[in-house]
């Protein structure tokens, strides 16, 4: 496939990919929520794995396109409704009367709606020709500008490294004031240990000690009178 041209991009013809019961459809362009819905697909099935096995964004186009099929077609077995929902999105029946619903005709206006009840059927679960022949064109169509963002997310991520806020903070040095409040709770608490430990030493007043010591004091007068 020849490489596209800056003006192409700019204003290009829209891709068409003729499934295998003869339905035509016609790819749209990548924008926001197809591509979320792109990422689903990659991180949900094997594209994490995959990325690190040798995705390298600074590939030649063609070379970098290839892989990105690979990547998108082994990541399906763990992400199949993503990957439908994705397909979905990035295809529209050919030859819809492109007008606003408002301004459609009645004939016009059946027509359409015949072409998407086609389009539903036909990619509700499609063959698997069908699906590889999609993706292919799709990721085909988008590789230069996927391939842009993740040579520029690339850059952010090597400047986030690099100015070490991919590192944790440190610790902040306590304020004065919190020292001196720790310093407080610190002699506090040694005072209360120490209080403690000399209501302990008085255990030997108690009853128990007293009747002890009278005890023995019978003791000896018993023996000293016999």
């Amino acid at each position: 496939m020849a490489e596209e041209s800056e003006l192409d991009r700019l204003d290009p013809e829209p891709a068409i990919v003729t499934l295998t019961s003869g339905f035509v459809l016609e790819i749209v362009r990548l924008r926001t929520r197809q591509f979320f819905r792109l990422l689903r697909v990659l991180t949900h099935g094997a594209g994490p794995a995959m990325m690190r096995a040798g995705l390298d964004f600074k590939d030649n186009p063609g070379e970098f396109a290839s892989k990105l099929v690979v990547l998108v077609v082994m990541s399906i077995p763990d992400a199949e409704s993503e990957a439908v929902a994705f397909l979905q999105s990035m295809c529209k029946p050919a030859g819809l009367v492109d007008k606003p619903e408002s301004q459609l005709s009645k004939p016009q206006a059946a027509e359409n709606k015949a072409l998407w009840d086609k389009f539903n059927e036909a990619l509700f679960n499609p063959p698997l020709e069908d699906t590889i022949d999609l993706i292919e064109a799709v990721v085909r169509q988008e590789a230069p500008e996927l391939q842009a963002l993740g040579k520029r997310l690339e850059g952010m991520l090597k400047l986030f490294q690099k100015t070490g806020q991919d590192k944790e903070p440190p610790e902040p040095e306590p304020s004065p004031e919190e020292m001196a409040l720790s310093d407080h709770s610190l002699s506090s608490s040694t005072s209360s240990a120490t209080s403690t430990g000399g209501g302990m030493s008085t255990s030997s007043n108690s009853p128990s000690a007293g009747s002890g010591s009278a005890s023995r004091r019978r003791r000896l007068a018993a023996s000293e009178s016999t």
